[in-house]
């Protein structure tokens, strides 16, 4: 691995390129406008350019931020702000994104390197997902620009080899990060009479394994009621999935313990946190999921399927617990819990010291630099 000074560092112009707006809550932009700021910080000239169909995104970031839809359609990237007109990399984050498509054919045209972040979106069960649509794209676009980037950024291991496995192109392996919440707001688990057990992200059934967790409650029902738990979903309705998951709830009886909330934001985000006991994340499939390392920041234990990518190390750091995705197991687990409560101080210490010595923002900002700076520099 190659270092390098402050000259270095300061004339490197890297361009993210992101379908984000500023008003949707995605996995996707908190993952990529903290790590450009993180890069800025470290003193890279750095931008973004957005090309989410839904609209700009407007917060107001310490670096320049384009909309796609004010530049000609072609050529774009020519037609950003200096010194972001001329980037040295510029990094996609998803894969299956259209728009980015003739951005590929300018970086080519004009030999400017570029990386893409799949955000877990290439691994074989993302890849299950929308199947017949993603391998049309396949064929006519994204093979293509996958075969053409410099390295695909994976954000752990286990997307890595998945990912190696599909597509055999070079990968490196980054996380995400989060910015670290003072000591004052920080949660308190089982601290408070009765037990919050929280999740928060997209309500989508499959994806998030919602199904799975509520016939986990199902099965285990009258011991939650017994220890006064309440389980609390907060997320975005996707294609019909608050429906299908009142119709769980209401088929089970579950409307005393399981309750479906509207997405939350800034401090009432932060209050949710702060009331939690447990955070679950029951996914059957993520890339690196910001939730979890928002709750893990708060000091929040976590219930984690391998499928969330972060499980096992979670558990390796005590900072919750590991369970395989079926109902049955995550009763198991859950009950497990529930006799474990006294340990939920010391899980939570473990998740928010997790947290600190591996994913804050300026960690990731330095570990991205570097894998970015060995491939600007391998020849």
């Amino acid at each position: 691995m190659h270092e390098f000074d402050e000259y270095q560092i300061r004339s490197t112009v890297i361009l993210y390129v992101a379908p984000i707006t500023h008003n949707r809550i995605t996995g996707l932009t908190p993952a990529v406008t903290p790590l450009v700021n993180a890069l800025q910080n470290l003193g890279v000239q750095t931008g973004l350019l957005t090309t989410s169909t839904l609209g700009r995104y407007e917060n107001p970031e310490l670096y320049p931020v384009v909309y796609i839809n004010d530049l000609p359609l072609y050529p774009s990237l020519a037609s950003m702000p200096e010194p972001l007109n001329k980037p040295d990399l510029i990094v996609f984050q998803s894969t299956y994104v259209l728009k980015h498509i003739p951005l590929v054919y300018e970086a080519l045209q004009r030999k400017i390197p570029y990386i893409i972040t799949p955000q877990g979106g290439m691994t074989q069960r993302a890849q299950q997902q929308k199947q017949l649509k993603k391998k049309v794209g396949n064929f006519l676009f994204f093979n293509w620009m996958v075969r053409n980037s410099a390295a695909l950024h994976c954000l752990n291991e286990q997307e890595a080899i998945d990912v190696k496995k599909t597509w055999s192109h070079p990968v490196f392996i980054v996380g995400n990060g989060v910015n670290m919440p003072q000591p004052k707001l920080l949660a308190y688990p089982g601290s408070k009479p009765g037990l919050k057990f929280v999740f928060l992200g997209r309500l989508d059934i499959n994806h998030k394994g919602l199904d799975l967790l509520l016939e986990a409650c199902a099965l285990l029902q009258e011991k939650l009621r017994k220890s006064t738990v309440q389980i609390l979903l907060y997320g975005s309705n996707i294609a019909g999935s608050k429906i299908k998951l009142e119709k769980m709830i209401n088929k089970y009886q579950l409307q005393d313990i399981v309750h479906l909330n509207d997405p939350v934001l800034g401090d009432a985000k932060q209050e949710v946190f702060q009331s939690a006991d447990l955070f679950i994340h029951t996914s059957r499939f993520e890339g690196h999921p910001i939730a979890v390392l928002e709750a893990l920041s708060y000091g929040i234990p976590c219930l984690l399927t391998p499928g969330t990518n972060m499980a096992s190390e979670v558990e390796a750091a005590g900072a919750g617990w590991s369970v395989e995705a079926t109902p049955v197991a995550i009763a198991k687990r859950m009950q497990d819990i529930l006799a474990a409560r006294l340990e939920f101080p010391k899980r939570g210490q473990a998740a928010r010291n997790l947290v600190e010595e591996k994913y804050s923002w300026n960690q990731i900002g330095k570990q991205s630099l570097r894998e970015y700076f060995n491939l600007l520099h391998a020849n």
